[in-house]
């Protein structure tokens, strides 16, 4: 998931201390370019909608902003899925590449000994699809449930792969809890010097979807 760093040449970029990402940046420039192209005079402001109407109507801004916005299906996958709340928002924060990897980390300008990936010894930036789906301990989890990481692709390419593979009606929940374990794994070694096992992972793994379908047993 790209993005554009503060220490661009753009003195726009001086505005913020956070990366912003390439679609916020692309509207910034046009905010900025609409800003410069205002022509000042003295008559008093009015409100216009860009609806044509001279009254503020709830629908028809809520139409507006949707045409505007175009959401991946995986969100509502999120939602819709039987996950633990607290599941629901860590993986709607790994859409948004907002959990705290060291390479987030570094673009927050906070300073680390090391931004390598603590799960693997390949010397690699621990970035979110490093992290997930690249380091060969989190191959090795998504093996296990017999899901091949595919080369090169964006993560809702990949997620789309992960669907395709596993042919389940509850593709998300299982997505979603192996991504959670891998993370947890990682937190367990920074935090409790706990050294991450790929038996370890696979028992609370278990112990995930176990709560996971006795959710299930109960509304059925």
């Amino acid at each position: 998931m790209p993005f554009i760093h503060a220490h661009s040449q753009n003195p726009l970029h001086s505005l913020f201390t956070l990366p912003l990402s390439v679609q916020a940046h692309t509207q910034l420039l046009l905010l900025h370019q609409e800003l410069i192209e205002i022509t000042l005079n003295e008559e008093p402001d009015v409100w216009a909608y860009i609806w044509n109407a001279e009254t503020f109507s709830v629908n028809k801004a809520y139409k507006q902003l949707s045409g505007f916005s175009h959401p991946h299906p995986a969100f509502k996958w999120i939602w819709k899925s039987a996950c633990q709340n607290k599941h629901k928002v860590f993986f709607w924060l790994v859409l948004k590449d907002r959990i705290s990897t060291r390479e987030l980390l570094r673009r927050k300008n906070m300073n680390l000994e090391d931004y390598n990936c603590v799960l693997c010894n390949s010397r690699m930036e621990e970035t979110l699809m490093h992290l997930l789906l690249q380091c060969p301990f989190a191959t090795q989890c998504w093996a296990w449930i017999n899901v091949q990481v595919p080369n090169d692709l964006e993560a809702f390419q990949v997620l789309q792969s992960f669907r395709n593979q596993l042919s389940v009606s509850f593709f998300m929940e299982i997505i979603i809890l192996m991504c959670w374990v891998i993370w947890k794994a990682r937190n367990d070694l920074i935090f409790r010097q706990i050294n991450p096992l790929i038996l370890n992972s696979k028992e609370d793994f278990r112990r995930e979807i176990g709560v996971f379908s006795l959710f299930l047993f109960f509304v059925s």
